[in-house]
């Protein structure tokens, strides 16, 4: 009998609590462990993802950037030295709005197939998602409520994200693909693949690094692809407009960014073949101790945020009323320690 392979996936968080339990369901219904690095957070994420750890459902971890330092780096950084990486057998870093969808396969595992490989990673490239008619926030499942997105092939969607074998032997974790690989390109098991198992021969080049992206021609969808709701309503991106990317703290969330990526001229309903699936799982995460009233209070902070972006009063805005009565009411009915 085969080896069981462990997979890991690591991200970090920052104030990301309405959409945390989603994410981590999704995830652990393709059987990965789950590592989440979080540095101050101002909502109640921290807490939500301590309630998950208790439970058994993931690893949580803070880290502490450096004045002036990005968050992402400090976050790879964490994750790079953190058991969990070294006991993995494969280890994907991707980002809250970022969902792995199988076309093909259930799991991570019987997408990436039994030892022993002849590739030392994976990449999959991103299929961004516009707003649709979506205007405002609502609380609900991000991958259902975003379902329009632009043809595959366009050029934002060559960028990748890369699941490793060897995270270990490189000098350092990359947002997309790490850096300084200390092994051997030339050695045919460390190919580089995409999930239809072609030969990316431009990462056996060392001189080519760090890559992000892949020529447009290379773009592959047909057996994985990493669904990116990188804008999701367009109330959440107003209100992101103006702060630092986690990446390079630049000012990336610009009226040209959003133009770029809101295409909205195809429907990708690919992910509902999970929804069954993700249904149970679901239902299981907020059944945990404190977890849906945590998610409801996180729900709460965000909008108040929103209504602080837009100079209006949370008080006055009915998500904001919802989401603490139901907070409160779960408490009640289920006579729970809140932290």
């Amino acid at each position: 009998m085969a080896e069981k392979q462990k997979y890991l996936v690591a991200t970090g968080m920052r104030n990301e609590g309405p959409f945390i339990v989603e994410w981590v369901c999704w995830y652990r219904m393709l059987g990965f462990d789950i590592l989440v690095a979080t540095n101050d957070c101002a909502d109640h994420s921290t807490e939500l993802l301590d309630s998950l750890a208790d439970a058994g459902w993931l690893t949580h971890v803070p880290h502490n950037p450096r004045v002036g330092q990005p968050p992402q780096r400090s976050t790879l950084r964490k994750v790079i030295k953190h058991p969990l990486t070294a006991a993995a057998d494969w280890t994907l870093h991707c980002d809250v709005d970022e969902f792995l969808v199988l076309h093909q396969h259930d799991t991570i595992a019987e997408l990436m197939g039994p030892p022993p490989y002849d590739f030392m990673a994976m990449v999959f490239n991103w299929k961004c998602f516009g707003q649709g008619d979506w205007d405002y926030y609502q609380d609900g499942i991000v991958h259902r409520q975003f379902r329009r997105c632009g043809m595959g092939h366009l050029p934002f969607n060559r960028s990748i994200k890369s699941i490793l074998r060897k995270p270990l032997e490189f000098n350092r974790l990359g947002a997309h693909f790490p850096h300084g690989f200390q092994g051997d390109w030339s050695d045919p098991d460390n190919r580089v693949v995409s999930p239809s198992r072609a030969t990316l021969p431009q990462f056996q080049i060392r001189e080519n690094h760090p890559i992000r992206f892949l020529e447009q021609k290379q773009i592959d969808h047909d057996v994985a692809q990493l669904n990116h709701y990188i804008l999701r309503s367009k109330e959440s991106y107003d209100h992101k407009q103006g702060s630092p990317a986690a990446g390079n703290l630049k000012d990336r969330y610009t009226e040209e960014f959003h133009t770029r990526h809101n295409r909205n001229g195809m429907r990708d309903v690919t992910a509902s073949r999970f929804n069954d699936r993700f249904a149970k799982i679901h239902a299981e995460a907020l059944a945990l101790p404190d977890v849906l009233r945590l998610h409801h209070i996180c729900c709460a902070d965000y909008v108040a945020e929103l209504n602080k972006s837009a100079g209006t009063d949370p008080d006055l805005d009915e998500r904001y009323q919802h989401h603490l009565k139901v907070a409160a009411r779960v408490a009640t009915n289920r006579g729970m320690h809140t932290k």
